[in-house]
């Protein structure tokens, strides 16, 4: 069929010429690496790393990026629903033992009646749960010690909580009013509450005479003794193993030697001055460091013998989340405690709760220094056994954690976003049009990816749960920390694309995965892409 002629009066036209023809506007991918870096809060938009999460809450940080945490699982209901001051463990050949604390008892968690029975109490009449333990072995047994401050000094001894063999003091002071002790040299070192005095046992004593130990003309910022802990430069305790003391306001008092009774190989080393302390179970050991929770940050003990105070600060290993940890610390600057799960490489940080961070935990992998945030657990005190972490909450409820794929039953939210990028410099706005991300999982996830510009953390809707059942072995089976969870689970790659949008100067790529299954979704974020179109200028 012939085509008809354009009329040369029909052709549009200007008195400057013809029209220009109609252009599309190119698009071009943007890259997102994996998240390597995990959360990073404390940064200006322009300093930006595109290997960074400005949200990761509900994922954990591995060597690799970022994967989704497990639910949470109900093991234990306290007959006195007070909220878990401390948990605490005792491992002594194949004997392990866990217990939690609350305000006015101790609680043998190891065994509970399944919920909704009530688990009894081991020692009652009590008046805190604010405890500090360490395990003293000898040749006549292995001892867990515990003290608070309020109460005589409780031991158990692998069977049963007693409170003999009795320390002795000179000077009117009893066990009740030793709030912190730690084992240095196989020696007991005891700091008495509100004063500048510790005090040590014989070599290898669980009870007996007590020394006292001024540090009063040692320390010079006032405050009190806070707490202690022994430090080796050396993993472990090595032979170059330190005897630390800290006090409320930040002074840390390092004695080298065998013990205070030793003339000829006891000194003090030096006096070194960090942020304010958040608690007396606030530090945590790591390799051949002591990591120690301040109003400023997480500050490794090897930093302040080479920094001076003003720069120790920048040393932090918290600084990836500088803004968020100086902001909670300052509406709870006391109570902290921080709990190594050496299983995963990872250490947990909780708070008493404060409408600052409610019901959060900040998670760190130890091995890489990178952090992510946890939220849904009501958590006021984590312990591990056996491989497995638990937590307390404030209602005197004990849980399993990373146990299930929902919290109680109930789905729970993962959300990750990446640092902000100028995908088309400063100053030019660019549109965001097609979202592209890959992970590595076992099961096919409900995801929902989604867009961001200019700084917009607000969170999306998430997807409906995902049913992650594909597990071997059973959990209403399996016995607990024996069956194995991952056998006959191939990890896969997964896909996922999604129109989205969001205009501005700087564009982020985000995902939302919700998780409802009774098996833990094991899922880690890979990379992502997001298409997008050069817009107006905006300067």
């Amino acid at each position: 069929m012939p085509v008809a002629a354009v009329r040369p009066w029909r052709t549009q036209s200007t008195n400057r010429g013809k029209l220009p023809e109609p252009t599309s506007t190119p698009s071009q991918p943007i890259v997102y690496p994996a998240p390597l870096n995990g959360l990073v809060t404390s940064i200006s938009l322009a300093e930006a790393s595109q290997a960074s999460a400005s949200i990761a809450t509900n994922w954990v940080p591995t060597l690799t990026g970022l994967r989704i945490r497990g639910g949470s699982v109900r093991r234990a209901i306290l007959v006195d629903p007070l909220p878990i001051a401390s948990m605490f463990t005792y491992r002594f050949g194949a004997n392990h033992k866990m217990f939690a604390a609350t305000a006015n008892a101790i609680y043998n968690i190891s065994s509970p009646p399944a919920p909704p029975a009530t688990t009894p109490k081991a020692v009652s009449a009590l008046n805190s749960g604010e405890f500090m333990v360490f395990q003293h072995t000898t040749t006549g047994g292995s001892f867990l010690c515990a003290f608070n401050g309020t109460d005589a000094r409780q031991i158990y001894d692998g069977s049963t909580w007693v409170t003999t063999p009795a320390i002795t003091f000179s000077d009117g002071t009893t066990s009740a009013n030793i709030g912190a002790a730690f084992l240095f040299k196989q020696r007991q070192f005891l700091i008495k509450s509100g004063t500048f005095d510790a005090y040590y046992l014989g070599v290898n004593a669980i009870g007996g005479a007590a020394t006292v130990f001024p540090l009063g003309g040692v320390m010079k910022q006032g405050g009190g003794l806070l707490t202690g802990f022994s430090w080796s430069l050396e993993s472990g305790d090595g032979l170059s193993m330190l005897c630390c003391f800290m006090s409320t306001e930040g002074e840390i008092a390092v004695y080298q030697g065998d013990g205070p009774d030793d003339a000829a190989t006891w000194s003090l080393k030096g006096v070194y001055s960090i942020a304010k302390p958040l608690g007396k179970n606030a530090f945590l050991r790591a390799g051949g460091d002591i990591l120690i929770c301040t109003v400023s940050g997480l500050i490794p003990l090897s930093q302040v013998f080479q920094r001076d105070r003003d720069t120790v600060d920048l040393a932090a290993i918290s600084r990836p989340i500088e803004h968020d940890w100086r902001r909670i610390a300052e509406a709870m600057p006391y109570g902290w405690s921080i709990t190594p799960w050496d299983e995963k490489t990872l250490a947990v940080i909780t708070f008493p709760f404060t409408t600052v961070a409610p019901d959060s935990t900040y998670v760190l992998n130890v091995q890489t220094g990178k952090w992510s945030l946890i939220t849904g657990w009501s958590a006021r005190a984590y312990s591990t056994i056996q491989g497995s972490l638990y937590f307390g909450d404030g209602n005197g409820v004990i849980w399993q954690a990373n146990a299930s794929g929902a919290d109680d039953g109930m789905p729970f939210k993962a959300m990750y976003l990446s640092h902000f990028m100028p995908v088309g410099g400063f100053g030019k706005r660019m549109q965001a049009t097609l979202a592209h991300m890959y992970f590595q999982g076992q099961v096919n996830p409900f995801v929902r990816l989604f867009a961001r510009a200019n700084g917009d953390i607000t969170d999306p809707e998430g997807p409906d749960a995902t049913l992650a059942d594909l597990i071997a072995s059973a959990w209403d089976i399996g016995k607990w920390d024996e069956a194995i969870w991952d056998q006959g689970i191939t990890t896969t790659k997964i896909e996922r694309r999604q129109n989205v949008r969001a205009t501005g100067d700087m564009l982020a790529l985000g995902c939302v995965v919700t998780s409802g299954g009774s098996t833990p979704l094991q899922m880690d974020i890979d990379m992502g892409v997001l298409q997008v179109a050069a817009g107006e200028s905006s300067a």
